[in-house]
């Protein structure tokens, strides 16, 4: 039994090692991270540790159990949205990002926005990305996941497989790395078939002058996000394939923590009986 119980303990105390190593993996380029699990007040705390906190404008509501991971923000889709007035101090100048999202929409079938470098003025340009009704660049591409940057070295633009769209939790990760294309991450799964994605181009991003989550190039007529969103970080790197999957994974290295601290509490007890 004793033997048992030391091999269970060195077990937990490797994993608590692995997990706090890919933790710290997570917290490498975060620009921001807003985990929307404030309750009360019109500000989103930044867990990333940089100060970017952002607020809730024209009626966002906090939604504390409604989240992916504990709470959530909910966007009426008639102009709400969170806000950060000094984004552009970390987004331009960008020579590589990811922006990691949940998101949950009341409908598909729309061209709403999910984060957003400006105010909306009907172009997909600068940083960010969005839901898309309908593909410019091939008739017949519906229901897919649009995004562009601006760079010193010109636009590119992206858009994904069609019928992606849905009103179930999803995870996107959207990443450049200067001079490759742009590159989309759905529930963990790269999106390699895209309709479109323009050649990389060397440069940095510019043109920003906030960060606007809920809100997209076509937001520009009063709408915005229909639905929640949660856990939003941006980094100033692209992240790898193995991190994507454990954010998509929905649990994290801070909840993996909390179990296996209750797990060394009980056999801590166990040991004492």
């Amino acid at each position: 039994m004793k033997n048992g119980i030391r091999l269970l303990l060195i077990t937990l105390v490797a994993t608590v090692y692995l997990t706090s190593v890919a933790s710290a993996g997570l917290n490498d380029g975060l620009l921001i991270y807003l985990p929307f699990d404030d309750r009360s007040g019109q500000d989103a705390s930044d867990e990333s540790g940089n100060g970017n906190a952002a607020k809730l404008i024209e009626g966002a509501k906090w939604k504390p159990n409604d989240g992916k991971i504990d709470g959530a923000v909910e966007l009426d889709g008639a102009g709400a949205a969170v806000e950060d007035a000094k984004g552009a101090d970390y987004i331009n100048g960008l020579k590589a990002f990811s922006i990691s999202v949940w998101v949950k929409s009341d409908s598909v079938g729309h061209d709403r926005g999910i984060v957003f470098g400006k105010d909306p003025a009907g172009g997909d340009d600068v940083f960010g990305f969005r839901y898309d009704a309908a593909s410019w660049a091939t008739p017949g591409g519906t229901n897919l996941i649009k995004g562009a940057i601006t760079t010193t070295g010109g636009g590119q633009a992206y858009e994904g497989k069609s019928d992606v769209q849905t009103t179930d939790w999803q995870h996107l990760v959207f990443s450049w790395k200067s001079g490759e294309q742009l590159a989309l991450y759905i529930d963990g799964e790269l999106d390699d078939d895209p309709i479109h994605n323009d050649d990389g181009k060397v440069g940095e991003i510019s043109g920003a002058t906030k960060l606007i989550i809920g809100k997209g190039a076509k937001d520009n007529n009063g709408t915005s996000w229909p639905g929640l969103i949660d856990d939003v970080r941006i980094y100033d790197r692209a992240l790898s394939e193995a991190e994507i999957e454990e954010l998509a994974s929905g649990v994290l290295a801070v909840e993996a923590d909390g179990k296996l601290a209750t797990t060394w509490a009980y056999l801590k007890h166990r040991r004492t009986d």
